[in-house]
């Protein structure tokens, strides 16, 4: 099942499950889905935030309410539950399942971003069927068994592709403004989704990294094909980071499955080491060096921007980190969220007018 909208186009009503973790750092995925879903979020589960609103504890969403539990969110009329929060290895955790068992005998849908599949839970399962509700399994990987044909010159749209320093770098959230400016623009832009929380919002996509390591690359390659039959701009969504320990294998696979026309870095300018590793970061110049090295005998392309997550600084402090990252790398720099992605998308060379990308 590709999504739970298949058949209607009505809204639905998400209650994301995120106990424990609803802040700006770890509900990435809660973030993404109250700022871009077309759908609706009705309430977030956290009981250690119960009674706070989306507002105070992620900056964003308003008056949506934090409720202690499923029951407690009933009131609020969701019609699905999103198990919010992706744990390391993607295992669904033990103290979660009695609210997911509870969403379903309460009616509602599940959409499970985890490698965890709830579908082949014979309780859940069971239950699910009983109680004539579905269970959306995002990471999907039935259907991928093609490798890589390396053709990049038969998909004639432009393709960008979003990378990043590390996890959590803002590269959906970099994609998807960029796609929303270049539509400004008067191009006919596409957001490529390759993470959970980028095909809940998008209703479809490439889950990435849950298809077999010899088909990543051609499960992209192919759905860009496609797509470029439609639109005249992909922008792909980059995961983790080209040297991250534990995630490197995927960021590779996105970039020899796109063979981008141009990159764009993302970068969190406050974080100093690799996500879960107590390893520093490279400087910046040294990630531009190597996805340009990396990608050159397939396909010549660029680093032609950064995209700052800027978030816990304060506005001087965010301006005078784009200014210094601007000096250091001689690239556009911005934060796609507080400043907007004009120069980001220009130095791409999409605009309607010129058509072409900056010369390489």
């Amino acid at each position: 099942m590709s999504s739970l909208k298949e058949g209607g186009k009505n809204k639905r009503r998400f209650v994301i499950l995120a106990e424990g973790k609803f802040t700006p750092l770890e509900a990435k995925t809660a973030y993404g889905l109250i700022r871009y879903c077309p759908d609706e979020v009705v309430a977030i589960i956290d009981s250690t935030r119960r009674g706070k609103n989306a507002q105070k504890c992620i900056n964003i969403g308003g008056n949506i309410p934090v409720v202690k539990d499923v029951a407690d969110s009933l009131r609020y009329n969701p019609d699905t539950l999103l198990v919010g929060i992706a744990p390391r290895g993607g295992k669904l955790p033990e103290e979660w399942r009695k609210e997911v068992l509870s969403a379903v005998e309460n009616g509602l849908n599940i959409v499970n971003g985890m490698h965890d599949k709830l579908n082949n839970d014979p309780e859940l399962a069971t239950l699910a069927n009983f109680r004539e509700v579905k269970i959306w399994d995002v990471r999907n990987p039935e259907g991928y068994s093609k490798v890589a044909d390396c053709i990049p010159d038969k998909i004639k749209s432009r393709v960008v592709l979003t990378v990043g320093t590390d996890c959590r770098s803002g590269k959906m959230i970099t994609t998807l403004e960029m796609a929303n400016q270049a539509k400004r623009f008067g191009w006919n832009p596409y957001f490529v989704a390759t993470g959970q929380t980028g095909i809940v919002i998008s209703g479809e996509g490439v889950p990435i990294d849950c298809i077999p390591g010899d088909f990543m690359a051609g499960a992209l390659e192919d759905f860009l094909m496609e797509k470029s039959k439609y639109y005249d701009l992909l922008l792909v969504e980059g995961q983790g980071s080209i040297l991250h320990p534990g995630y490197s294998g995927v960021s590779l696979a996105l970039l020899h499955g796109s063979l981008p026309d141009a990159m764009v870095l993302c970068h969190f300018p406050e974080k100093k080491m690799f996500n879960n590793y107590d390893i520093p970061l490279p400087p910046l110049s040294e990630y531009i060096r190597l996805h340009e090295e990396i990608v050159r005998p397939l396909k010549p392309s660029k680093v032609v921007g950064i995209a700052l997550n800027t978030s816990d600084l304060k506005e001087k402090e965010a301006l005078e980190a784009i200014e210094q990252t601007e000096a250091e790398t001689d690239l556009p720099t911005t934060d796609p969220l507080r400043f907007g992605c004009s120069k980001l998308v220009e130095a791409i060379g999409y605009l309607k007018e010129t058509n072409v990308l900056p010369q390489m």
